[in-house]
């Protein structure tokens, strides 16, 4: 079982975070011919969990109750560039012990340290801006991952509808963050415990626009080249929902929001 304490952080060549925690790290860059690389650690889900510390100049923040993390490097195409991603998955509490109120509660104090230590709510270009409950609604309604906002807490009956996959997005310093949560079906009487498991995504910027274009194409080759314009498409495409929503008048667009990655 790996030390109870780890810091990540994106870019960190790879070599390097092996040098920090020599015994405690997993190592898997033999396949697909050394082009990517995967960096794991894993603690138990009965305890002790990894405290971890994600690593962002300015913007750095501490997770508790770890059990896993695995982060991607691309050394084959972007050496240069070192980890690109991490995916961490957080346990509130071993499986059926927390209630439904506890895990909203842990829920929320983790999205207040991630906006406490200065990181900005990231809607995605194509979506329509929208704040408070009317994002809540929205990412109840429509398909894909629409970042909800994160000083909108639910109710606690608002909380036991969410559907799996609900997410809270940001973004500082370069780095994009995604944190959602899926929870045991069988296991929702709001009276009794309930089962709780969350992810929190962390990927950098290049990573962020090559995933635009297909793995091993040309285009992601050159995705510093054409990313503006899709970025574009997306925001034309924003403003068309935002004007058909407005005609609609079932929301409210949050004119005073602007992409944190601009």
């Amino acid at each position: 079982m790996p030390t109870t304490n780890v810091t990540i952080r994106i870019g960190q060549q790879g070599a390097d975070l092996i040098n920090m925690y020599p015994n405690d790290l997993a190592v898997n860059d033999k396949n697909f011919k050394g082009v990517i690389a995967f960096y794991s650690f894993d603690w138990s889900v009965a305890g002790p969990y990894g405290n971890v510390t994600v690593d962002n100049g300015p913007y750095t923040f501490t997770i508790p109750t770890v059990v896993h993390i695995i982060g991607t490097a691309v050394p084959g195409y972007w050496p240069q560039e070192g980890i690109e991603g991490y995916d961490i998955s957080i346990l509130f509490g071993p499986s059926g012990t927390y209630s439904h109120q506890q895990a909203q509660n842990a829920f929320f104090a983790l999205l207040n340290t991630i906006q406490t230590a200065g990181w900005k709510r990231e809607i995605g270009t194509v979506f329509p801006r929208l704040a408070g409950r009317d994002a809540l609604v929205y990412s109840q309604l429509v398909e894909g991952l629409y970042s909800n906002d994160a000083t909108y807490v639910p109710t606690f009956e608002e909380w036991m509808q969410l559907k799996d996959g609900t997410c809270w997005n940001f973004y500082a310093n370069g780095v994009y963050l995604s944190l959602l949560f899926r929870r045991d079906s069988t296991q929702m009487d709001p009276d009794k415990p309930g089962a709780y498991f969350v992810t929190m995504t962390l990927q950098s910027r290049n990573a962020f626009e090559r995933q635009h274009f297909k793995p091993g194409s040309e285009e992601r080759m050159n995705w510093t080249t054409l990313y503006p314009s899709i970025r574009q498409n997306r925001k034309s495409k924003r403003a068309a929902k935002e004007a058909q929503l407005a005609t609609e008048k079932k929301y409210r667009i949050d004119t005073t929001y602007h992409d944190p990655d601009e």
